[in-house]
Formats: structure tokens, sequence, C-alpha cells
């Protein structure tokens, strides 16, 4: 019995190389009449076509694809980029991670891939330091790849290989900047930069090819969609815009910052920083609630000991961090901006905001003041004969008031308060102005501490039942009902209309 042995070739089946596979053959008998070959006794021919078509199949990122040499593919959603070594598919990765690890030394510029920061570190030389020269006589031009000397000799040889693609014009140059700055002169209007945007219809053009990349996003009109729910899910294709701003105004129009709070019933705001401004008040208001409410152990909000509720300031009482640094004032705000405009506005007498009406020379610290002035003052006579209201009054005697006044000085008359008894007897004597009629009060109201001043006439006058009822509160302790004063106030001018004398009971 003999024996041999053969070797069958090795294959490529899902990119992995099968092992080698030794395979015995047995001769039965060496007798002549019997001869066989060892091919008898081989095993059936390895079918190479059957296997071509497994072979021509590898896994790429767990799926199985063609067989291809650019097997290492990018896994970010959208990009179908692939590559044939990893590190080449590492360098592309960064590209959408923003990852710039290699940093030159000499100033500090990042770049994706070390070839790109060798070639940047080329710059850094001097030119004596490239290795390639022009060859031409009288040339000193030095170069660092054969690319850029070739395209070097080309202009010494006179070649022009950039041509103007506008009909009727045979003009051709050896530079593609050159190029150009010809289409710009000639086939251009003037003005025109380098780079011409293509679209129809745009005339625009710019300085580099960045900037005109930049500019043709414009004219995409899919370049900007909404994904707010609402359109996402009542539309069947998504909503594009062509511009940020059309997209911005869309969303104002269409979904506009809205507060959820049920006291607000939708209440809608013209941008989300003022949405957020809102929202923080009604987190001011459920811990002032939650503070003010005695079950949760909270304090008592009355005032003095009448038992009144305290009122309410505008805002609230949190978030007050910004004092009045004036000696005396107690007055705090919830902003910097406020505080600056009532210590310029109380305390300097700035009054910023002046009534361009012709012969009104009014001026105010508020700008809603002004509002309120021009709205009641210098609106016609038959809508101020219509409302008749107190405040149209006093804002009238208020004016009359600032023509009659004199100018202040800082003399002994005003320092000891001569000027001001003067001027409030005259006042009194033209009817403008009432006297204080503290301590005989014609209404009811409470005292707030046992100091009530003086018990003679009080020497105040005044023309505005706002101003009364801050003098009592200030000068006599005496917080009285706003009816109460706005009643007598009305009548006390009724009185002083018909020149009855005003009776101080």
């Amino acid at each position: 019995m003999s024996s041999s042995t053969s070797r069958i070739s090795t294959s490529i089946v899902l990119g992995k190389r099968k092992a080698e596979r030794l395979v015995l053959h047995l001769a039965s008998s060496p007798e002549p009449s019997q001869t066989q070959s060892d091919s008898d006794f081989q095993p059936p021919a390895f079918n190479h076509a059957s296997s071509s078509k497994t072979s021509s199949l590898i896994v790429v990122n767990g799926q199985l694809v063609a067989h291809t040499k650019k097997k290492y593919m990018c896994t970010i959603s959208g990009c179908s980029k692939a590559y044939s070594k990893p590190s080449r598919l590492e360098e592309h990765e960064r590209s959408h991670t923003g990852e710039r690890p290699f940093v030159c030394e000499m100033c500090d510029k990042s770049y994706l891939r070390e070839t790109h920061l060798q070639a940047h570190t080329r710059s850094h030389l001097p030119e004596s330091a490239r290795p390639l020269a022009c060859s031409q006589l009288g040339c000193e031009r030095r170069f660092w790849t054969t690319q850029h000397l070739k395209v070097h000799q080309g202009m010494h040889n006179g070649d022009k290989p950039y041509v103007c693609t506008t009909a009727s014009c045979d003009e051709a140059f050896a530079k593609n900047h050159q190029l150009r700055a010809h289409i710009c002169s000639a086939h251009a209007p003037s003005g025109s930069k380098s780079y011409l945007c293509e679209y129809d219809g745009c005339t625009k053009s710019f300085a580099t090819n960045q900037k005109l990349r930049t500019h043709s996003k414009v004219h995409d009109d899919k370049r900007y969609t909404c994904l707010h729910p609402s359109c996402v899910a009542t539309q069947s294709a998504p909503i594009y815009f062509a511009t940020w701003t059309i997209l911005q105004h869309h969303n104002r129009t269409v979904h506009p910052p809205t507060c959820t709070h049920t006291s607000c019933n939708d209440r809608k705001f013209a941008s989300h920083h003022g949405l957020r401004a809102h929202l923080k008040l009604h987190e001011e208001r459920a811990v002032e609630e939650e503070l003010e409410d005695p079950d949760h152990g909270g304090d008592d909000q009355s005032d003095g000991e009448a038992g009144r509720p305290r009122k309410r300031r505008r805002g609230g009482e949190l978030g007050r961090d910004w004092a009045c640094e004036m000696e005396g004032c107690e007055k705090d705000f919830k902003s910097k901006k406020a505080m600056t405009t009532h210590y310029n506005v109380t305390h300097l007498g700035r009054r910023d905001f002046a009534c361009a009406h012709p012969g009104c020379g009014s001026d105010f610290g508020y700008k809603h003041l002004l509002q309120r002035h021009i709205a009641k003052v210098h609106s016609s006579e038959a809508n101020l004969d219509s409302t008749g209201s107190e405040d149209g009054d006093d804002e009238h005697e208020e004016i009359a008031e600032k023509k009659a006044r004199p100018a202040q000085r800082m003399d002994i008359d005003f320092i000891t308060g001569k000027a001001y008894n003067t001027t409030a007897a005259a006042r009194l004597a033209s009817s403008t102005a009432m006297r204080c009629p503290h301590p005989r009060l014609p209404f009811a109201a409470v005292s707030e501490d046992n100091n009530t001043g003086s018990s003679g006439v009080c020497a105040y006058v005044f023309s505005r039942a706002y101003d009364l009822r801050r003098h009592l509160l200030k000068e006599h302790g005496v917080d009285a009902k706003k009816d109460d004063v706005n009643a007598w106030v009305v009548q006390a001018k009724a009185n002083l209309g018909r020149r009855e004398p005003l009776a101080q009971q």
C-alpha cells in the first residue's frame, strides 16, 4: 500500500482566511492490471465558481456587503464615506467631531491630519530650504513639490491653461486668479469681485471662494425647517424656509411663546425672553403665597395696629436685591436699571421726558407719565369735558402751578421756609390750591403712631388728593382712605370754583 499527500490551496470566505488542509491518498494494491492513479483517490476538486460568490461578500460594520477595499465606513448618520484603512477613517471622523489634535508649535494653528500640519510647518521655513529649484536661467524660485514646480515652469514656457469660457472671448491666462480678474473686469458689472454668484438673477460677488459658498446657502429653499411638534404632526412633509429670518417670523406668528399657567389663559409673548421673565413672576408668587399662608408657618402680613392687609407691591417682594444707597431712602428694586432710574429721577431730579407740545414746558422723569400727560392734557376739549375726572383737573392744576411757580433759589428765605409760605399764600389767594385740613380732618382716618405733629394749623398746600394722602401719612402719621380723601378734595375744588370759603370742620 502506498500513500501520498496533496495540499489544497487556501481561500477567502467572508473576509477570513481558511486554514490549509492536507489530504492523504492511499493505494489499495500495486497490481499492474489494476493500476490506479493518485487522482482516482483525490477528493472532488474545489469549486472556485461556487465559492467566488461567497468570497465577494465581506462584513462591514456588522453588515454583509459586496467585497470592496474600502471596508471601513463612517458610522455617522447620513455620511456614506468609506476608507481602506482605519487611520483614514479616524481622520475623517474628526471632521464630524471638530477635533483638531495636530497643533503648530509656532503659530498655534490646528489641523485634522498630521500631513496637513507637516505641509503647514514648511511655511515657517525659509525659501532656501525648499528642495526643488527652477532650472530656468535667472530664476531663483524654489518649491516643495514637483506639482508646483511644473506649474511654475509652464509659466516660463508660455502655458496658459485657464481659458475664458465666455462666448466670443479667446483670452487665456497662466493662473486661475488672473482669469477671475478678467471675468470681473470684462464680463461682469463694474465693481464686481473675483467670485461671482452663478444663481439666476443674483448679482452678488465675493472676494473669496469661502464667502461665495456661504452665500450660496441663501439660495437653498430647504435650508431651514420648522421642528415644532404642531407643524411636524399636522404636515405630511416638513415645512421649509429659505432664510433664518423667515423661520423666526413663522415661529413668532404661528408658534408664539405661550404661558401654560392656568391663570394666564394662554397668554402670548413676543419672545422667549419675555416668557421666561413672566414665568419667574409665577414662581415668586407661589413662594410668597406659601410664606404668607399661616397654615404653613407664614408671617402675618397685616399692616399696623388696625389689622388691615399690607398693600402688595407690583412685582412682589421677592428678588428685590438692589437697594437705594441714598441715606434715609428705603426703596429696593429687582434690577440695577430700576434702582439707577429711581436715583436719577427722585434724588437727582432728572427729567428726561419733555413734552413737545408748543407752549407746554412740562417735563417728567418717566415715559409713562409723559404719555399720560399728553393723553389727558393735550387731547381735545371735548374729551376733557366728557371725562371730567379729578385726575385731569389735577393735571391741569399741576401745569398751572409749574408755570406760575418761580424758580427756586437756595437763599435764606428758601431754607427757612418763608419762600414756601409766600408761594402757598399766593396759590391760596388765586384758588389754585387748598390747605391741609390737619388736625381737624373732615374724613375718617387712622393714626399710625403717637407723633401727630403740632396741634396748630398745617401750612402745607396741595392741589391733588394723592399729594394730600402722602403728606398726611408722612408728616402727621395719619392713614386716610383713598375714597374718602378723593371725595373731600372734589367737593373742596367745587367750593373753590364757586369762590366759597372752605369750611375747616
